[in-house]
């Protein structure tokens, strides 16, 4: 199974202060985006039926992860457990991951 910790391009509030303010009306929440999470949804795509496991990392299991393999550069990108890659994804690691999903993923 191939598991992703990243942040999804969602509004992110962290604390029920930004939910109580939402329902006030105002706005206390942060827009998260950014072209590491399309470049990855896009290669996910390709893979066909392959499971993947999105996990945010202000999660229990995100912030786990992330102390487990050492590192808070996202996105992380697991397979099986074993992590491929973290950080900003370039064009050769790009090609790097499509490569190594494609080789044990399907």
């Amino acid at each position: 199974m191939i598991e992703v910790v990243a942040f999804l391009p969602v509004e992110v509030g962290v604390c029920r202060a930004c939910d109580l303010a939402k329902l006030a009306g105002v706005r206390a929440t942060v827009r998260l985006e950014g072209d590491d999470v399309a470049r990855l949804i896009a290669m996910l795509s390709t893979l066909g039926g392959a499971q993947v496991r999105f996990t945010n990392p202000m999660s229990l299991r995100g912030l786990y992860l992330m102390l487990r393999h050492k590192t808070g550069r996202l996105p992380l990108v697991l397979l099986n457990g074993k992590l491929i890659h973290s950080g900003p994804i370039d064009a050769e690691s790009e090609e790097k991951l499509i490569k190594a999903l494609r080789a044990e993923a399907v």
